[in-house]
């Protein structure tokens, strides 16, 4: 907010206010709940659209947002004999192809990342005191661990 001009701030302001309206109505106490789209107990790929690393392989391929039909249709026949075959070694009895290295670590210190923060929280809502002073301590030391653990996330996951 510092980065914008006076003027701009109690606009962008309400505009978060109402970005974080929609989002509660929707996304938290809505049709679609935390529950369907968490990803915290996710060991696995963690897209939830599984096209996403299709179409990102897609648009690296042709180098152009807009190849020609010929091109792409070439493309298409390739991929779509490709995908077939490999079907078949699937159903053969081969094994599917190994995850890169790099990703298998990554997700193994997400894994880890999951795991100290769920220790860490469940200690803090354990030994909860339960007058207003304790409660006030636990909420600022649960935004605090949480607010590293999302830190962490974000560097691992290549967001920051």
């Amino acid at each position: 907010m510092t980065a914008l001009p006076a003027f701009a701030i109690p606009l962008v302001w309400d505009w978060w206010l109402q970005l974080a309206d929609y989002f509660s109505r929707t996304w938290i106490s809505g049709d679609f709940k935390p529950e369907l789209w968490s990803q915290y107990d996710n060991n696995g790929p963690r897209t939830t659209n599984a096209a996403e690393g299709w179409h990102s392989s897609l648009n690296t391929h042709f180098g152009t947002p807009h190849p020609s039909l010929r091109v792409f249709l070439h493309w298409l026949q390739k991929c779509q004999y490709e995908v077939q075959s490999r079907g078949v070694q699937l159903e053969a009895g081969k094994h599917p192809k190994p995850r890169k290295p790099t990703y298998v670590a990554n997700d193994a210190d997400i894994w880890q990342a999951k795991v100290r923060y769920g220790m860490k929280i469940s200690q803090i809502f354990a030994y909860a005191s339960p007058d207003i002073n304790g409660v006030q301590q636990s909420r600022m030391h649960f935004r605090a661990v949480t607010e590293t653990y999302l830190r962490r996330c974000s560097h691992l996951l290549g967001c920051c």
